[in-house]
């Protein structure tokens, strides 16, 4: 009878403490919960659990309607857009929309160029997909122009479907970090280096001293922006989002060192997929929404860019053929074939680099050219994705 009752009496105390606990901790996330709220109200409201129609409206994404599939796009100076438009006509034969703007195709992002003494950025909020949403000023272009007409095939008025298109990129930078111009912007800004490499490869104790440094700044922005953009959406309506594919429109910088570019580039591929649909998951229901399989479309550098030397042409030519043979080894990964645009020539009388009725410079691609450039890639997309 004593042990019974010693046993009930224990059982009494260990209930009495465990409801003390958990009122506690209640009472601990409430303050927690209401302090929040107070620092931090600007910031869009999550889901809650609740199954009422106003959690159903609050909730970041839900369901299925106001569905805008969005396109990334990254890299160096021609994902930038360091295009010259030079006939805003012709531009707008090739697509009339360009003019006023893509209305189911969006555009948004952050660019950064060179302005002669300095670096700048330009962000961009959600717009319209037209003509000049390249580096500075609106008198240059990137591939989103040429993506926009073909995507525009399938996301139109006709459809109901809207295409989102997300822009980062930094001219003159780097996947690597074994560059040969150590000056340049990826000295200054960081390169696109992804953290597994860091870890794996370049004797990084840690992904927090990976954090620490300037390598993989860029990688580190990029994922800001992305999500910075996808949250700015809500309050446009949107309540779900798909993650359609990567554009990587880069290596001009690295062309030196094709073996290790085909390294790095791997490590970048998973890293990126992961992050992106960490990103994707914190603002959904636990959904990656296709893009920890999200499709990749690398844009190769051209065989003519920058023939600054006579081997210059047979350097290009060694790693467009190490992109071409990316798909090989990154799953989901295809190639755009862009090294048949041609940039500039090597001229032997002189001993150097002509662009005369080529690009728009030594470096970058012609507006005649990216517009098809982009269009090729909006087709890759829709091909990738089955649409």
């Amino acid at each position: 009878m004593k042990r019974t009752l010693a046993a009930m009496l224990a059982a009494l105390l260990l209930f009495t403490l465990v409801s003390c606990a958990v009122k506690e901790q209640e009472e601990q996330q409430s303050g927690e919960q209401s302090q929040t709220q107070t620092e931090e109200s600007k910031k869009p409201e999550t889901t809650t659990g609740q199954n009422d129609d106003e959690s159903k409206k609050s909730a970041f994404f839900y369901g299925e309607e106001n569905v805008i599939d969005i396109y990334l796009v990254a890299g160096q100076s021609n994902a930038v857009g360091y295009t010259n438009i030079v006939d805003k006509n012709a531009a707008y034969e090739f697509a009339p929309e360009l003019k006023k703007g893509f209305s189911n195709v969006l555009f948004a992002g952050r660019l950064r160029w060179d302005s002669g003494d300095y670096y700048t950025a330009q962000d961009y909020a959600w717009r319209t997909t037209k003509l000049g949403l390249g580096a500075g000023g609106g008198e240059k272009m990137g591939p989103e122009a040429g993506m926009a007409k073909a995507l525009s095939e399938f996301y139109n008025e006709t459809s109901g479907k809207t295409a989102g298109i997300i822009k980062y990129g930094h001219g003159g930078t780097s996947l690597l970090t074994k560059v040969t111009d150590t000056t340049g912007p990826s000295n200054k800004y960081g390169t696109w280096v992804s953290p597994s490499y860091a870890v794996a490869e370049l004797g990084f104790k840690n992904q927090a001293e990976y954090k620490a440094s300037m390598t993989g700044a860029l990688y580190r922005e990029f994922l800001e922006v992305i999500k910075n953009r996808l949250m700015s959406l809500r309050g446009m309506g949107y309540t779900n989002v798909n993650i359609k594919g990567l554009y990587w429109m880069q290596g001009e910088n690295d062309r030196r060192e094709p073996d290790e570019y085909a390294v790095a580039f791997r490590y970048f591929a998973s890293d990126i997929r992961r992050d992106v649909a960490r990103i994707v998951r914190a603002m959904t229901a636990g959904d990656d929404r296709g893009a920890a399989e999200m499709p990749i479309v690398v844009g190769t550098i051209s065989q003519t860019q920058n023939l600054e030397y006579p081997r210059a042409e047979s350097v290009n030519l060694e790693f467009i053929a190490m992109q071409k043979r990316l798909p090989d080894s990154v799953s989901n990964c295809y190639v755009v074939d862009n090294s048949q645009y041609a940039i500039s020539r090597y001229d032997e009388n002189t001993g150097k680099v002509n662009t005369d009725g080529l690009g728009s410079d030594q470096w970058h691609w012609n507006q005649a050219d990216q517009l098809e450039i982009g269009f090729n890639v909006g087709r890759e997309f829709l091909s990738a994705g089955g649409e």
